[in-house]
């Protein structure tokens, strides 16, 4: 085979939601051609935030997740790697906890008894959920502060007694810099959640949790003969003379057998890359490129600032409502709303146990990032205590406490004017992460439809 005739390479970094649906589009496109796509992953799994997690014979997601009715691109990613059929679809309720009350916001009839707000209070609320859901440019929202948009849509009273709240509890102090599009995305995601006429939210999930769709995944992109390395930390990615790119990356699970340490950093050259990772290490990959080639692109991605996440996992022996998720109105607790899984996924499939998840989102600046597991641990299980005061300690069977530095892109305002395209400066390398998810919150349908994009446009330049 001549030079020419050797198949096309093309490098993925970063084997998340985002990176395998970016893996599978594009090897689809090839349609049977000579392209060789290689995944780097620096764990040991896939699935980054996605990733599962097991204790005894409970297997779940680290963190957690749900299909809406209205997900059609993570639906048709489901379909292509055959476990659609495996989606299971259930009625949820909502919580609400204040002023040391739990109350269920799940009907209309709970509208109506809604303790925390006046008679007037809820009208507003269900006009400006309507007004809010019908908006269908939010582009100028982008150019609003969320509280100034809150108080025009809601009126000031509802705004300090429900939606500020919530904001502090998932944003705390970012939320004053935070644009009014994060909070209409949200409105506009759970509301599609209801079915039109009952008005009753419905949510899925595949049975297995992500450990199936993660599993179905390896073998489809296998078959399809994509190569998944993990456990490479790509260290540098820089350009060639005749516009190749090289890709140096350090495995981690390989000895040197000389001398029983790691292995020296190993390098491959590709056609073209695409970064899926978070927007600082994509920086500090590039950082050599960058210097001597500074371009506004980069100074944007720099200016991108993420919340980074603490999430308490507890199996309990027992439910604690009947909720999936209850927010949270009392300053006193330090997590952002308690999500209790097993009330969309059957306890059967968990060996008849219960989960819960208690994240906490914090900008880089909060003192909690400090805080260690146990003090995560203590702090929130005693704050979960308050909204479920007959919670005893025999109750839960296991804890334990995930961290991931860079999750939520903060969406600033004019966050619109500062987001770049998948084309990068540097010649043959794109970027694709949850920094150009825009008006959608934070979600696996977001990532795999941004994937899904990014490889259309990768390949329809590599046909142009």
């Amino acid at each position: 085979m001549s030079h020419s005739d050797s198949p096309k390479r093309i490098a993925i970094i970063g084997a998340g939601m985002t990176g395998l649906s970016c893996a599978l589009e594009l090897a689809k496109k090839s349609n049977g051609s000579a392209t060789q796509i290689t995944v780097f992953e620096k764990d040991e799994y896939l699935g980054g935030l996605s990733s599962a997690y097991s204790w005894e014979d409970v297997s779940w997601d680290r963190y957690y997740h749900v299909v809406l009715s209205t997900d059609a691109p993570l639906q048709e990613f489901l379909k292509e790697i055959g476990v659609v059929d495996q989606l299971f679809w259930r009625e949820t309720k909502t919580g609400f906890y204040g002023k040391g009350k739990l109350v269920s916001f799940s009907s209309t009839w709970d509208f109506i008894k809604f303790p925390f707000i006046s008679l007037w209070g809820k009208f507003r609320l269900g006009l400006g959920i309507i007004r809010s859901s019908r908006i269908s440019d939010p582009a100028k929202l982008d150019k609003i502060f969320v509280r100034e948009w809150l108080t025009t849509m809601f009126g000031r009273r509802l705004y300090e007694q429900l939606w500020e709240p919530l904001l502090r509890s998932k944003l705390g102090a970012a939320r004053e810099r935070t644009s009014a599009a994060f909070i209409w995305a949200t409105i506009n995601r759970l509301f599609g959640a209801r079915e039109s006429g009952a008005q009753k939210e419905k949510m899925g999930h595949v049975r297995g949790g992500y450990k199936t769709i993660l599993d179905a995944a390896e073998r489809t992109l296998n078959g399809l003969g994509v190569e998944l390395i993990t456990q490479a930390k790509v260290v540098s990615v820089g350009s060639t003379a005749n516009g190749k790119v090289v890709v140096a990356f350090d495995r981690t699970n390989q000895k040197d057998a000389s001398t029983g340490q790691s292995a020296k950093v190993h390098e491959e050259t590709f056609d073209e890359v695409i970064f899926t990772t978070p927007c600082q290490t994509i920086l500090n990959t590039l950082d050599a490129h960058i210097k001597t080639n500074p371009h506004s692109y980069w100074e944007n991605l720099g200016a991108v600032e993420y919340l980074a996440i603490a999430c308490v996992f507890l199996v309990l022996r027992r439910p604690l409502s009947p909720y999936y998720v209850t927010n949270l109105l009392d300053k006193r607790l330090p997590f952002t709303g308690v999500i209790e899984a097993t009330n969309i996924v059957a306890p059967a499939e968990v060996g008849g146990k219960h989960l819960v998840y208690l994240p906490k989102y914090m900008p880089g600046d909060d003192p909690a990032l400090k805080w260690s597991d146990e003090k995560v641990l203590d702090e929130f299980i005693s704050a979960l205590k308050l909204v479920h005061p007959d919670l005893e300690d025999e109750d839960i069977l296991h804890r334990n406490v995930f961290r991931e530095l860079y999750v939520q892109p903060l969406q600033e305002v004019n966050y619109l004017q500062r987001l770049g395209g998948f084309v990068t400066p540097m010649p043959n390398v794109y970027v694709v992460n949850t920094s150009m998810i825009y008006n959608s919150t934070l979600n696996n349908n977001a990532a795999v439809n941004l994937g899904k994009q990014c490889a259309q446009e990768v390949a329809s330049a590599s046909s142009g």
